[in-house]
């Protein structure tokens, strides 16, 4: 059996958590025997994870390039994995006439939709629109996959009550660990400042670090000791990032950490103050694996775990961030319960072993029963007629531009 990633970025596991995920989801695929295939139409980095040490097979391709064509028919694959809903939008339709018969697998890694309709609201200051065209895009690929992994239980729940998407169409599959995967710090006297962590390109992290400098820090370093700094790290910082760098308020922009998880087990408190966003947060299963107490919003709680695991009750408020940043910081008794419960957390919610037997049982269930299933995602066929093809005819348009 072959299975072909489509993914929209070659992955990173060192820079985001998505790619983390996606390595992963794909040791998974390993460990079913599947000969493993990575696409992408991304450019290379310097940071992306080596796959062919991993013994997968890397391609580039291109979108709105009919080579592709050629490809996949030769490759054929018995499963398409899509790492976002607009990789299906540019290739799903090609797949589909190369090899109808491959079963087809969108990873959401959060709802699009929602973390998009929580940004607007919160820069429009009106209410959150769920249904917005971002919506009836992801949900009509969703719709047109066999099946959707989420990361979020919150996000299964709205995408059934609020688009009426078929239980079966959904697996739910977490951020997963081993035991390989914890990188435990140094003690609470050996550890000195707070960091952020989480790369630039992803609008949540962005709003943090500037929500973090303008509204929040000011409140944070009238109750730590003089001393204190705040170091934010991450990929792609823009000039608008690198600006907020201020040594004289003790706020550092640190740029890239090579290693994630070496680079915060050095720090005595980790932030994550999401103000939007949604899936799970990679930021804070960092801190948990390096046994660094991370304090975080309601939205960065959100399908990570509730108020009685944390031990802390989650908060956007400025002055009750700090109170709890500064007393995770001074208090040696409290610092060492947020240590605990995010390696409790680890424990009871996030092992590997945990959910690779019902996710290799829910792929081969679909897999021998193919078009039995597809037969009961009605609307998912309903999307294949040529009415409903918009992405296929806007992609073959914009090829045949360029050709010319």
């Amino acid at each position: 059996m072959k299975a072909l990633l489509i993914a929209k970025n070659w992955p990173e596991p060192n820079s985001t958590a998505a790619g983390r995920r996606t390595l992963c989801l794909l040791r998974l695929l390993a460990e079913m025997d599947y000969d493993i295939h990575v696409a992408s139409a991304a450019e290379k980095t310097p940071f992306q994870a080596s796959l062919a040490q991993l013994g997968y097979t890397e391609t580039a391709i291109a979108v709105n390039d009919s080579r592709f064509d050629a490809y996949i028919s030769k490759l054929k694959p018995t499963l398409v994995i899509y790492d976002r809903f607009v990789m299906e939008e540019q290739f799903g339709w090609r797949v589909k006439k190369a090899v109808p018969e491959a079963m087809t697998l969108l990873d959401t890694s959060d709802l699009h939709c929602l973390r998009v309709a929580r940004e607007k609201a919160l820069k429009g200051g009106g209410p959150m629109d769920l249904f917005s065209e971002e919506a009836i895009r992801e949900i009509t690929s969703l719709l047109r996959c066999d099946l959707t992994l989420m990361i979020s239980r919150v996000e299964m729940e709205i995408l059934q009550s609020q688009f009426s998407i078929a239980p079966q169409l959904l697996h739910f599959l977490p951020f997963l660990v081993n035991d390989e995967d914890y990188h435990p710090g140094r003690s609470f006297h050996e550890r000195r400042h707070l960091i952020m962590l989480g790369g630039f390109k992803h609008a949540p992290n962005r709003d943090a670090a500037l929500w973090l400098k303008q509204s929040l820090w000011p409140h944070i370093r009238k109750q730590l000791p003089a001393d204190t700094e705040l170091h934010i790290y991450g990929g792609y910082a823009d000039h608008a990032i690198n600006q907020l760098h201020n040594p004289s308020d003790r706020f550092f922009i640190k740029g890239r950490a090579e290693c994630a998880l070496t680079t915060i087990s050095r720090y005595r408190v980790n932030l994550a103050p999401l103000r939007f966003g949604a899936g799970q947060k990679g930021k804070i299963l960092e801190g948990w694996l390096t046994g660094t107490p991370t304090l975080t919003s309601p939205i960065g709680a959100e399908s990570m775990a509730s108020s009685h695991e944390l031990h802390y009750q989650p908060t956007d408020n400025p002055e009750q961030f700090a109170q709890l940043t500064a007393q995770a910081y001074s208090n040696e008794h409290f610092w060492q319960q947020l240590q605990q419960a995010g390696f409790d957390l680890l424990t009871s919610q996030y092992q590997y072993k945990s959910f690779a037997s019902g996710f290799h049982s829910k792929l081969n269930a679909i897999r021998h029963n193919l078009t039995e299933h597809r037969h009961q995602n009605f609307f998912g066929r309903l999307l294949w007629q040529n009415q409903f093809r918009a992405s296929e005819f806007m992609s073959r348009w914009i090829e045949q531009k360029n050709a010319k």
